[in-house]
């Protein structure tokens, strides 16, 4: 589709607003594909969708900046040869946030491959929480459409999934009412949601007032520890002589692992990133053991709740292209993988250049001197120190088409352009430094 395409299709060549339906959304990670804009002009209008997306998906019709080298402004060709002057130079560099889409990420590590560098997604510290349990042994995961057709009894650890995905129980576990595509296919009755955490905002409240709702309060702090206890039940081990689990706490994860046992699909549910990584790890070890305990006799399964700005995109390519996930260096047909090591805040003790990306949000990037930094970013990015080189880019789904995957990566999704695009994607960015670097080889 070109630009005159959309232009055309979003009604911004006769000056009338259009509402465009079916938008599907980049930036959570739970891919939802029935947001609804207006567009006029470059002007886009949010008319159905969460808070968070409708905060990032909003734009003013202002004229759209252009890069800058050392603080002035430049051409994108400049500002590429710039970019690739500062790479050549470089012996450590690091690519940090890694927020784009599929094409995006392939040219970014083309840049990787070819400069040496070593890359991790700003969102990657819960992926690799759970990952530590993923690697060891495995374990059953269920996918969206899974859960909200299945699922009969859902476990909610930790913090309220509303906070960060302010959609997850409406797409989830729907209530029944008049839109019969809202009923589950194969739950009969009531859905029982079970929280062992944090108390529920209002919205969850709302979302769930179809079901019902046993809140199990436990401090952030011992989440870690009922989960392990929930575990030790299923496993049939008492659970006592721990003050944390006394009283009305163990009391309701006694009758909670009655009921999973009961359950016909019961599934897990966490955001890692809300946890520390100790007790990200430790709920996610507990989830999947309480998932292998029940599955002789029912059907149950973890769906781990993460993947905004195309983590899992991300993730799923670097697997692809190098057979090894994120926090990963190369070059030289050399690949290396060092979790510990290649992490944004690690490599950027020892790097020499950092590029930052970051095209769903106008995220600054992570505080760094012992070198240049070069940012392809969202254009309302305020920075707290001028990048060496600044490259403005547009937003997939916004300004360009592209691709990212759904959190539970089994689906990959289609973005389409809202606006006639005035801004380079991060795939044109990366590839105009990627030839200015041959040029100068």
């Amino acid at each position: 589709m070109t630009t005159d395409d959309v232009a055309r299709e979003n009604g911004t060549r006769d000056g009338a607003e259009r509402i465009v339906t079916d938008v599907v959304c980049s930036f959570c990670g739970l891919g939802c594909d029935d947001l609804e804009v207006a567009v006029h002009g470059r002007t886009i209008r949010p008319v159905k969708a969460c808070a968070e997306a409708g905060r990032l998906l909003a734009r003013k019709d202002a004229p759209a900046p252009v890069p800058r080298i050392g603080g002035r402004d430049a051409t994108l060709a400049d500002a590429a040869r710039a970019a690739a002057g500062h790479l050549k130079a470089s012996r450590a560099a690091a690519i940090t946030g890694l927020g784009a889409d599929l094409d995006g990420l392939s040219r970014l590590f083309d840049m990787a491959m070819v400069t040496g560098a070593s890359f991790d997604h700003a969102a990657s510290a819960g992926l690799f929480a759970n990952l530590e349990r993923l690697s060891r042994r495995g374990w059953i995961a269920a996918t969206l459409a899974e859960v909200r057709n299945h699922c009969d009894l859902l476990v909610v650890l930790g913090a309220d999934p509303d906070l960060s995905f302010h959609r997850f129980f409406e797409r989830a576990v729907p209530a029944r009412g008049a839109d019969a595509l809202a009923a589950p296919l194969f739950v009969e009755g009531r859905r029982r949601v079970v929280v062992i955490g944090d108390i529920l905002s209002e919205g969850a409240r709302r979302s769930l007032a179809g079901h019902d709702l046993v809140e199990i309060v436990v401090p952030p702090a011992e989440v870690a520890l009922a989960a392990e206890g929930l575990a030790a039940l299923l496993a049939g081990r008492r659970v006592e002589g721990v003050p944390a689990l006394d009283g009305a706490v163990g009391e309701g994860l006694a009758s909670l692992a009655q009921a999973l046992k009961a359950a016909k699909y019961s599934v897990f549910v966490w955001n890692a990133a809300t946890l520390g990584p100790r007790d990200a790890a430790s709920v996610a070890e507990a989830a999947a053991q309480a998932v292998d305990l029940l599955n002789p006799t029912t059907r149950s399964a973890v769906f781990p709740l993460g993947g905004r700005d195309n983590l899992t995109g991300a993730h799923q390519m670097a697997l692809w292209r190098f057979g090894y996930p994120l926090r990963t260096a190369v070059g030289g047909g050399v690949a290396r993988h060092a979790p510990e090591l290649y992490a944004s805040a690690t490599a950027l003790k020892d790097a020499d250049l950092m590029v930052h990306v970051s095209a769903f949000r106008p995220d600054a990037p992570p505080d760094f001197g012992r070198g240049p930094v070069i940012a392809l970013a969202h254009p309302d990015t305020v920075f707290v120190r001028e990048p060496d080189v600044f490259i403005p880019i547009g937003t997939p789904g916004v300004d360009q088409n592209g691709h990212v995957f759904r959190m539970d990566a089994v689906v990959c999704l289609p973005l389409t352009a809202l606006r006639p695009a005035e801004l380079p994607s991060v795939a044109e960015a990366a590839s105009a430094i990627l030839e200015s670097l041959r040029r100068a080889a």
